[in-house]
């Protein structure tokens, strides 16, 4: 549980820096397993922290302005 969080704080960091990136480039910035990054950004989603947008054939990530 504490890891999951752990990487679910990367990954919004990483989102907070970037602003908005592929699932591609999140995991090649983490080195994270499928599944571990997949599950972090379902609960960054679930908890309105992120936002999923589809350009063209690519799904991007970013953090959800405050």
């Amino acid at each position: 549980r504490q890891r999951q969080m752990c990487i679910r704080d990367r990954v919004y960091s990483i989102l907070c820096n970037l602003k908005k990136c592929s699932i591609f480039e999140l995991q090649k910035l983490t080195k994270f397993r499928d599944v571990d990054l997949c599950l972090a950004l379902g609960y960054l989603l679930q908890n309105n922290q992120i936002y999923q947008k589809r350009i063209d054939n690519m799904v991007y990530y970013g953090v959800i302005a405050k």
